[in-house]
């Protein structure tokens, strides 16, 4: 190769010099510049739509917290009172209520489901109460369901 880039005239060996430089401008342009280039654009990008999405949720979080602490009823008397109160309001017998610590366990045979849906919204919206967990199974009569087990808090 060396013995090659000899035999060549002056004018040609700054032509075939020029012409390299130019092909190892071009190939560190193409192979290096553009991905990175690529990727800082696609980064930016990135980073715009997270901030969006940022955002879009503190403006729901704040929504949502405003909209709870105005919601938040909360009515006087044990937990045993208001649901018990609120069950004989919605024509609906308790099978059972138990204790369990800051919570109240309650238990229902058998309860037409939507009364029961209509209870617990009351319950929520209404009484300040939060339902921790619910276990619903059907029962014998068609549209009507058994609460195994309903536990429900102050909020």
């Amino acid at each position: 190769m060396k013995q090659w880039f000899e035999s060549l005239s002056s004018r040609e060996r700054q032509l075939v010099l020029g012409g390299g430089i130019v092909l190892i401008i071009g190939l560190f342009f193409q192979l290096i510049w553009g991905p990175l280039n690529t990727a800082l654009d696609k980064a930016e990008l990135d980073v715009k739509n997270k901030q969006t999405a940022l955002l879009w949720v503190s403006e729901k979080t704040a929504e949502l917290k405003q909209r709870q602490s105005g919601n938040s009823k909360v009515t006087s008397g044990s937990l045993n009172q208001i649901v018990n109160a609120a069950a004989r309001r919605a024509d609906i017998s308790l099978a059972r209520m138990q204790p369990q610590g800051e919570s109240l366990q309650v238990q229902i045979d058998e309860v037409e489901f939507n009364a029961l849906v209509r209870w617990l919204a009351d319950l929520t919206q209404n009484k300040g109460l939060r339902i921790e967990s619910l276990d619903i199974s059907a029962a014998d009569k068609p549209g009507a369901v058994r609460v195994r087990r309903l536990q429900v808090s102050k909020q």
